[in-house]
């Protein structure tokens, strides 16, 4: 079967973490006892004159073999060690600012974030895109409005009008802010969001709800997304038929689902959600909190 496998010392130290489509096969190879490997090709290092014990975990679908995996590996490596992993970049955008703008950040500098992206450029393509549709101030500098501001007069955004130039009061501040909302409400709603924008389905505030849905060997699995955590504990399976019905039945609480004070998923469920298996497999799920907003 498919699933995730674990080679461990006499003392129960661990050696290595696999995933495979197979896990007889997998353990095999890492054991000295797999089938020859072809000319010219390095073969898996033999752990048999250290290995003592084989650990194995069964998945029914890719997901939940990716999950596995990570929760696995969180109690062996470090995050910061996991060279197999990008952070990935948000795009941060505050309509309570005075002056709101678009910038990119990480994720560890918080505030009011919209994403994952892949990377830095994926999230500064995204911001420009949306500069070409919303005619939101792309500078970083404070200043008071005044018509003849020398730092506005000089802009080039402002003498093209691809800025609404609130510097140079072409704008009224509570208007600008408003329209600094709309975009944030965009970003935060993938089910409000026109068409043209060339986000992706799974990019919502961070703090929003989703559910992966993957089909497994024996239903369509359900698991969901609260803040960028996978909260394990409320997954549910559900018939092929009914499981978009079963969306109703799942539990929002986290209590057991990750340790207290663990990080977010957000890095290895971006980099999940990028690939060919997971782009189709976000559901955005409105929240109570947003209901009507």
């Amino acid at each position: 079967m498919a699933g995730v496998g674990q080679i461990l010392d006499p003392e129960g130290r661990n050696l290595l973490i696999g995933r495979a489509a197979n896990l007889r096969r997998w353990a095999a190879s890492r054991l000295g006892r797999g089938k020859p490997v072809p000319k010219g090709k390095r073969p898996p290092t033999d752990l048999s004159p250290v290995a003592a014990a084989v650990a194995h975990a069964p998945t029914s679908s890719s997901f939940q073999q990716r999950l596995v995996y990570e929760r696995l590996m969180a109690r062996y490596v470090p995050l910061s060690a996991r060279r197999d992993l990008k952070p990935p970049a948000f795009l941060h955008l505050d309509p309570r600012e005075r002056f709101p703008r678009i910038s990119v950040r990480r994720f560890e500098e918080g505030g009011a974030l919209f994403g994952p992206f892949r990377d830095r450029r994926a999230a500064e393509k995204a911001r420009d895109l949306l500069h070409k549709l919303h005619p939101l101030r792309p500078c970083d500098y404070t200043f008071e409005p005044e018509p003849a501001l020398p730092l506005g007069l000089g802009c080039l955004y402002a003498q093209v009008r691809t800025c609404a130039a609130p510097c140079l009061v072409r704008i009224a501040e509570e208007d600008y802010r408003a329209m600094a909302a709309r975009v944030a409400q965009e970003l935060a709603r993938p089910d409000r969001r026109a068409e043209g924008t060339g986000l992706p389905a799974w990019v919502s505030a961070v703090d929003g709800r989703g559910v992966v849905v993957a089909r497994g060997t024996s239903g369509v699995e359900l698991y969901p997304v609260r803040a960028g955590r996978v909260l394990d504990l409320a997954a549910l399976v559900a018939p092929a038929d009914a499981w978009e019905a079963a969306l109703e039945a799942i539990r929002w609480d986290d209590a057991g689902a990750t340790p207290a004070g663990a990080p977010a998923d957000w890095p290895w469920l971006s980099a999940w959600l990028h690939s060919p298996a997971g782009r189709t497999s976000f559901l955005y799920v409105v929240g109570p909190a947003l209901e009507g907003g």
